[in-house]
């Protein structure tokens, strides 16, 4: 069977005794390990991509001649094309990095290798596939990936059982997809009307198109509706009405017109067959619009569909689009679980059937992007069973454009991990299951008609790639725009004529394919890659529960409760017993642990929480700390992203929208809303990464901690006048744009005495030429320069926001120049950290110092831990032998060897611990490998004593 071949099923992973290995061959790396992989590969790719377009007609005369290759004009447009690509390729050195283990923030991550290149590859050939005829191979891709996803979901693909043959199709996102299935939904609901106005007008003679006989037969033909007081029963056409017809069986209604036809006995007369199939079109709300199809069948109520009140935004667009307006759509209230509430949904779905109201569709959300939760499809698909019954029948759609590829994880048989539960297995990540209820939704997701599903998401491929399936593919037909230009016929295995979209890469579906067949849909492929991630979610789930320390002044809490069996200090001992900075085999050995992480957290890897300080009921003040933290774990334009190290995705809840469930989070976090009417702000934090050690998730808890701790100071310093101490050196700086500034560093002068000054703060900063010359002149005369800010300020707001201040200068003794102060610009701030107030804290084993700085200045600053503790910073000689300028650049912590880590005292008084020249220091150099260094110090800037609290 070739590649792409449209008989090709949803492909199974290979398996191996360690699978979690297997995937270290699926993906680029975060730190591009498979660099060389990706080059050899991409290079017989692109060798064999040339070698085709010489080998086409070869006798064809070359265009690009040596003679052109080597004329000043071609030299000189080569030049140019590299400059300005390597331009740009340093530009995008501030694009977010998915790629990082400190990225959890949105549903983006490193896409796999074979996806990438496999996009990469089609898109030498840039195929279109909106035609056929200019993607004769992609198109066939299309198909497949179509079929793979309409199996791997569940659809039945055998045209020779008595069930609807699934199709599927690619599109450029979700959005698309979700509007797609209500178009289709929408057009489907009013067709059997078209149908009986087709042949009712044919039977009045007002067309040639059948005879009167042929008509009347056809509106003989018999369908299944609802009868009141007795059921379904079958029905002619001629003897229905509107709300009988809109209420029909998908499927029926999908082959009425065929049946219509046989029973008219045209089957085998194609001119009139056709000529009749353009009258019931004609007839059909897709020609005449909502309003005037409305008008014309005299339905006076305007049809409606509902979705989950947190619906993602392409619901209500979707009804704007098709001229429903989106009032039509009718938000259903969630549970505490924040899942689609059954009985809000019957609730209204039963006034709908009491009023006559059409019901377009129902909406299942299948991994819902900020709560992370899954809707009961089987539920809501047993609710319609019940109210067809009753005479009311809709289309049942799901969004699982985040969860979708999650159906992989119950796909096959299950991957032994007992050759992986060896302690001393590097990058051992075990697969943790879904739950038994997620497990049951996604075993019955195929009871849906459309299932909305994204390779660009949890499917880790390349945008844009979207998708959309069907259950009964014949609904594809009710939105056909058929055109000469892209349509050959009926055996022309065209994609383009479905669908909103025209044009649209060959490129997308070719990376999907490669993706799935290399990967594979089940258990053992990308069932695997989501179960390593969903190990990590519910780890990131214990490390919200327990993030903040008994005597800190925050609380933080996941979104959805603890497991049924466990209170919180229960869970909370758990976790700081068995699985903080625990190697995950140590977790995965630890039966009491693993059963936890399996029965606790989210739905499909996304951990929604929120921080509060301890005390405070104000849900607006809640919200302004969410925010506060977002934009400091954010990546900006204009932002470096060497000074974000964690990045997390701050999102809001609607307070009627959530109902319920947002009442009891704001109880739990012990925030007021008597009425809950304030909206809530909250931080969002996606699992995508497979290789997320359980040591680095608790690493970034730290990380995350301080972050916390800086930004509720933030909120409640006051203004005051801060005072730094320059480290170093004015120096001239050119830029390669010719731009001049003169830069010099400063440290902050941390106090003990009140809040606003217990920060530890290292900055780069410049100023104007003459400002230059003046502090030099100062320099010259005064052993200590001390910069004091000319008026009260908020400190974070001096390094983050305002970033261009006055000061004015001082020796340190008081004595403040009050004439010729100095306009201050922030170029940097390697370091800015709030002391750490926890009575938990302790020194450390052996001294630390921070060393930062650039190609001509290195300093080493104390790092202040625990009080009583020092402010000392020294400049360094040189850089120290292995100190990468990159690594100097962003600062690194450094041990120094056989100094210990608290104060050390002499006569009573605290005194620096760096009695010597020279120092053995040891750090974590790049691929947190441990470097071993010496020091040397040329001059010892400041020492001061910080008392304790």
């Amino acid at each position: 069977m070739t590649l792409g071949s449209a008989q090709d099923t949803a492909p199974a992973g290979d398996v191996y005794c360690q699978q979690w290995k297997a995937l270290g061959a699926w993906f680029l790396g975060p730190r591009g390990e498979n660099h060389d992989v990706f080059l050899e590969t991409f290079s017989e790719l692109l060798q064999r991509h040339v070698n085709l377009r010489n080998n086409y007609f070869p006798s064809d005369p070359s265009y690009i001649t040596d003679e052109v290759r080597k004329s000043d004009s071609f030299q000189q447009e080569v030049k140019d094309m590299q400059k300005r690509l390597l331009e740009a390729s340093e530009e995008m050195g501030g694009c977010v990095p998915f790629f990082s283990p400190r990225y959890q923030a949105h549903m983006c991550w490193d896409n796999t290798m074979p996806s990438v290149l496999g996009y990469m590859s089609a898109m030498l050939f840039n195929q279109n596939n909106v035609d056929s005829a200019a993607s004769p191979v992609t198109t066939v891709y299309e198909q497949a990936v179509g079929q793979q996803l309409c199996q791997m979901l569940g659809f039945n693909l055998e045209a020779n059982k008595n069930v609807p043959v699934g199709w599927g199709h690619v599109t450029c996102g979700g959005s698309i997809a979700n509007i797609e299935a209500l178009w289709a939904s929408r057009n489907v609901k009013f067709l059997s009307l078209a149908i009986k106005n087709a042949l009712l007008k044919e039977s009045l003679s007002q067309s040639d198109v059948l005879t009167v006989e042929q008509a009347n037969k056809g509106l003989e033909t018999t369908v299944k509706v609802y009868v009141k007081e007795k059921g379904i029963e079958d029905v002619a056409l001629k003897n229905t009405d509107s709300w009988q017809l809109l209420n029909m069986d998908i499927d029926e209604i999908c082959e009425l017109t065929d049946k219509v036809i046989d029973n008219m006995g045209l089957s085998d007369n194609k001119p009139v067959v056709s000529s009749f199939k353009t009258l019931i079109e004609t007839e059909s709300v897709v020609n005449l619009g909502l309003f005037k199809f409305m008008k014309r069948n005299n339905l006076e109520q305007s049809p409606v569909y509902t979705c989950p009140a947190n619906n993602h935004y392409s619901w209500p667009k979707g009804g704007t689009i098709l001229g429903m307006g989106s009032d039509a759509l009718i938000p259903i209230s969630l549970d505490v679980n924040f899942r689609q509430s059954l009985t809000d949904l019957k609730k209204k779905l039963e006034q709908c059937l009491a009023d006559q109201i059409p019901v377009i569709s129902v909406t299942a959300v299948i991994g819902s992007t900020e709560e992370s939760a899954v809707d009961p499809i089987r539920e809501m698909y047993n609710l319609r069973e019940d109210l067809k019954k009753k005479g009311l029948n809709f289309a049942l759609l799901a969004d699982a454009a985040w969860g979708g590829y999650f159906k992989t994880m119950i796909i096959g048989d299950d991957v032994s991990e007992k050759k992986s539960r060896n302690k001393k297995e590097q990058g051992f990540v075990p697969h943790c299951p879904l739950t038994p209820y997620v497990e049951d939704q996604y075993a019955h997701i195929q009871l849906a008609d459309t299932i909305t599903i994204d390779p660009h998401k949890s499917g880790f491929c390349p945008y844009p790639g979207g998708a959309l399936c069907y259950r009964n593919g014949k609904m594809r037909y009710n939105i056909a725009v058929i055109h000469p230009e892209v349509f050959h016929g009926e055996d022309d295995p065209t994609m383009g004529v479905y669908g909103i979209e025209g044009s649209k890469p060959g490129a997308a579906p070719a990376g999907i394919l490669m993706s799935h067949n290399t990967i594979g849909l089940d258990k053992a492929g990308y069932g695997r890659i989501l179960g390593q991630c969903t190990t990590t979610t519910k780890l990131f789930y214990c490390l919200w529960l327990t993030v903040a320390r008994d005597d800190d002044p925050f609380i933080c809490l996941p979104l959805q409760h603890l497991p049924e069996g466990y209170t919180l200090e229960e869970a909370k001992t758990l976790i700081k017993d068995k699985m903080a900075y625990k190697s995950m085999s140590e977790v995965y050995k630890c039966t009491e642990a693993f059963e936890f992480l399996k029965k606790c957290g989210p739905d499909t890897m996304i951990n929604t929480f929120a921080v509060n300080i301890k005390g405070n009921k104000d849900v607006e003040k809640s919200n302004k700390l969410q925010i506060k933290m977002s934009d400091v774990m954010n990546i900006y334009v204009g932002s470096a992203a060497k000074r974000v190290p964690l990045i997390l995705m701050q999102s809001g809840f609607d307070a009627v929208k959530h109902g319920a469930g947002l009442a009891d989070f704001k109880k739990r976090l012990g925030l007021v809303d008597s009425d809950n009417k304030i909206d809530m702000n909250v931080m969002v934090n996606t699992c995508m990464n497979p290789w997320q050690s359980n040591e680095s998730i608790f690493l970034i808890g730290d990380l995350f901690r301080n972050i916390v701790l800086n930004c509720i100071a933030c909120l409640e310093d006051t203004k005051i006048k801060h005072r730094f101490v320059v480290v170093s050196d004015v120096e001239k700086e050119v830029s390669d744009e010719g731009d001049v500034k003169h830069s010099f560093f400063i440290e902050y002068l941390t106090s003990s005495n009140q809040k606003e000054t217990r920060y530890q703060v290292s900055a780069k900063v410049s100023l104007p030429g003459e400002h230059a010359k003046h502090l030099n002149k100062f320099k010259r005369h005064h052993e200590r320069v001390v910069l004091e800010t000319a008026s009260p300020e908020h400190l974070h707001d001096l390094m983050h926001s305002v970033k261009c201040f006055d000061v004015l200068l001082s020796d340190g003794n008081e004595n403040f120049k009050q004439s010729n102060d100095l306009t201050l610009t922030v170029v940097d701030v390697p370091r800015y950290q709030r002391l750490d107030e926890s009575q938990e804290v302790v020194y450390p084993k052996l001294a630390r110092y921070f060393v930062y700085g650039d190609a001509n200045r290195v300093i080493m600053s104390h790092v202040i831990t625990k009080l009583p503790d020092f402010q000392e910073t020294v400049m360094l000689a040189e850089k120290p032998h292995s100190l990468t300028p990159e690594l100097l650049d962003l600062g690194v912590m450094v041990s120094i060897n056989d100094v210990e880590g608290g104060p050390i005292e002499q006569d009573g008084k605290m005194i620096s611990p760096l009695q010597r020249d020279s120092y053995d220091v040891s750090f974590k150099g790049e691929l947190f490998s441990t470097i071993k260094t010496t020091v040397n110090i040329e001059d010892k800037l400041y020492f001061n004593k910080i008392s304790k609290l």
